[in-house]
């Protein structure tokens, strides 16, 4: 047993007091004379027994009861085992979980107002003068000092739900800035979340810092929730009145099966497309949503389902981009091939240009989407340079072999690629006898099992040229010749894509430029080629948002807000690779679509949602909590049951308080003082 003031205890030096007004009974006695004493011998004998244990009870009555007052104002208490503060001030760092999650019910209410309340009860188990820190996941500067609790309270009142969440290694990295301050030795750290496995224990600390840190969980019990998890194209080229396929991932997390539920996709606001899934209990399915896009340029998407309470991921916003016009270049050795020109020409949405290698402007590469070498040599180190900078920032570039494919700067443009290289010339017949069919290449091309091996109606090569692997990573071949060498081979680099083909486009080499496969799988490159932009972002993207061909010209400043106007910022910029990039941090707070303007002038539209991670509602449960326990030293869990969470602090900071005890004793002993000198002595006098 310890005490709070332990320099009242020189107060027992008042015990002295009642033990001298005993020891030394200054009563005067009176004579009384009786002419015959010898009867009241005995009676004398027994009333003197009498009143002497009378005597020595009440005094110990006195001694206690003075003992035990001067004991409650020394405010005794028994240690805990798990001493929080020893400081004469104390520090506490109370992160409060806001993240969506914490929108899901529980036996209290939401769980965002559960730990708000428990938050203020850890406040008030503190003392007045103790310095809080309050901390979200929108890691506001504002939180980033100690204030009084006071201050703490007001603060508290205005957290609110946000998009935003935080991992455990990154609460403790944030408090530690405070906590860890020597001024205030005596710091504690309080974790207050549902404890998301998705999203705060995805990444848990090797080892904590120099103050000990509780966790305190929401009410552990599990809602459902049906989302939206992400959306993509069958064929990423969109094109003008022609069927595309969105599919849409939904995950169900409960343990009901759902039915009938609807699915909506709506552009431009007018609804195109609709279903209805069934889907059964921890299971995820994908739908398909098939519509026609009817017109150009950026078009605003949006998928909808409904489900309740969590409504925060039942909305897919995206952004999607009809192509109005594919440059294309080719780049020509000699004249104009005939048989390029007239498949690019089937389509208007296609560009073609020609240009003779000598007055090509190979600076202005950024403007095409697809550039072809035809039978190019003699390229200057200049040229070379710019068409690797052209594949590296997402253009794709075909290859077809100029007379000598041994020319030395087709070979180090390739190898630069990290491309296949051209080998000696084979002029052994061939023909084509294997198609990569899984290939986004031949989508769409011929309808499946078709074309089997030994097909008669498969290109015949006369010559070609021999293809050897890329120096570094592998290529995709899509087509393949009897012997195996590579017909047609696909390679990545940085962001865009590289086609080698062993045969030029000419009749001397082979059929394949009058094949039935020659148009389709040229236009397929062609259409795939487009930068499409992702269809959407998340809030906390880190990796920056390419404008498309849009760039920052002299002193002009970017702004982004929403369609209205509201929450305009303007983002950091940057150049990535000789791209404009821009950032936009933690500015975006709410779902839906923003526009990316240059003064007055709409340049692009965003479309941000929520990280799907808070959709899992999945939490950590009491055994997973104390595993993590036993695994860090220095966390604690606290999981106070009925117990009024304030006590248990309390307890924790100053062990079990017992003054209340020794004020009840003090009053015990009095009453029973009071009860001796009234009954105690009625009860001699009634002897005499």
């Amino acid at each position: 047993m310890q005490f709070v003031n332990p320099s009242f205890l020189y107060g027992l030096f008042a015990l002295s007091i009642p033990i001298a007004i005993h020891l030394f009974n200054f009563r005067r006695y009176r004579k009384v004379y009786f002419s015959n004493v010898e009867l009241l011998r005995n009676f004398q004998k027994k009333t003197r027994k009498q009143s002497e244990l009378l005597h020595y009870l009440v005094l110990a009555a006195r001694l206690l009861a003075i003992s035990a007052m001067v004991l409650a104002f020394a405010q005794p208490y028994i240690p805990s085992g798990e001493k929080l503060v020893t400081g004469s001030i104390n520090v506490a760092g109370i992160f409060v979980d806001n993240s969506f999650s914490m929108e899901a019910g529980s036996t209290e209410g939401r769980k965002l107002d559960e730990t708000k309340k428990k938050a203020a009860d850890i406040a008030l188990a503190y003392d007045a003068d103790d310095l809080f820190q309050l901390l979200t996941n929108d890691f506001e500067g504002r939180h980033q000092r100690l204030v009084s609790r006071d201050e703490f309270l007001l603060m508290l009142r205005e957290v609110k739900p946000t998009p935003l969440y935080r991992n455990f290694t990154e609460i403790l990295k944030r408090q530690e800035g405070l906590l860890s301050d020597k001024k205030y030795p005596s710091s504690t750290s309080f974790i207050l979340s549902d404890f998301q496995e998705a999203t705060v224990l995805s990444t848990i600390p090797d080892s904590l810092f120099d103050f000990p840190v509780f966790l305190v969980p929401a009410d552990a019990s599990v809602s459902g929730n049906l989302f939206i998890d992400s959306c993509w194209f069958s064929n990423p080229a969109l094109r003008m009145n022609q069927t595309a396929e969105l599919n849409v991932k939904i995950t169900n997390i409960s343990d009901n099966s759902l039915e009938k539920i609807p699915v909506k996709l709506t552009i431009n606001g007018e609804q195109r497309a609709v279903s209805a899934i069934d889907i059964g209990p921890e299971a995820s399915l994908t739908t398909v949503l098939i519509f026609s896009a009817t017109t150009q340029g950026e078009q605003k998407a949006v998928v909808e389902i409904t489900d309740y309470p969590v409504i925060f991921d039942d909305v897919y916003y995206m952004v999607l981009e009809v192509s109005e016009q594919i440059p294309v270049l080719a780049i020509n050795q000699d004249d104009e091939n005939a048989y390029l020109k007239s498949v690019f020409a089937l389509d208007s949405v296609l560009q073609l240009n020609n240009s003779p290698v000598r007055q090509t402007n190979f600076s202005a590469l950024d403007a095409q989407n697809l550039v072809i070498l035809n039978g190019t040599e003699g390229l200057s180190s200049g040229a070379n340079d710019a068409l690797v900078r052209f594949v590296e920032q997402g253009g794709n570039l075909i290859v077809f072999p100029p007379r000598e494919a041994e020319n030395e700067t087709i070979g180090l443009l390739l190898n630069a690629l990290s491309a296949p290289t051209y080998g000696p010339l084979d002029t052994v017949a061939q023909k084509v006898s294997k198609i990569n069919r899984e290939h986004m290449v031949f989508k769409d091309v011929f309808e499946k099992n078709k074309i089997e091996k030994g097909n008669p109606d498969l290109p015949i090569v006369k010559k070609h040229f021999k293809i050897s692997n890329p120096a570094k990573g592998l290529a995709d071949d899509l087509m393949t010749l009897d012997n195996g060498d590579p017909f047609l081979t696909m390679k990545h680099f940085g962001r865009g894509r590289v086609f080698v083909s062993a045969v030029a486009p000419d009749d001397s080499w082979s059929n394949w430029p009058r094949h039935a496969l020659f148009v389709p799988v040229m236009l397929n490159i062609a259409f795939q080629s487009e930068n499409q932009s992702p269809l959407m972002y998340y809030p906390n993207n880190s990796a920056g948002i390419d404008p498309g061909q849009y760039k920052v010209v002299g002193d002009h400043v970017l702004s982004i807000s929403r369609e209205d106007g509201s929450g305009e910022f303007i983002p950091e910029v940057r150049a990535v690779n000789g791209r404009d990039v821009f950032f936009v941090h933690d500015y975006i707070g709410e779902a839906g679509f923003y526009q990316v303007k240059d003064g007055e002038k709409i340049v692009k539209t965003l479309a941000f949602n929520y990280d799907r991670r808070e959709s899992d509602l999945r939490c950590a449960d009491l055994p997973k909590l104390k595993a993590i326990e036993e695994t860090l030293p220095g966390v604690s869990v606290l999981a106070e049951g009925k117990r009024n969470i304030s006590k248990l602090i309390a307890e924790r900071n100053h062990g079990q308080k017992l003054w209340k005890w020794f004020i009840l004793a003090t009053l015990l002993f009095i009453i029973i003082e009071v009860l001796l000198l009234r009954f105690f002595k009625k009860s001699s006098e009634v002897s005499i």
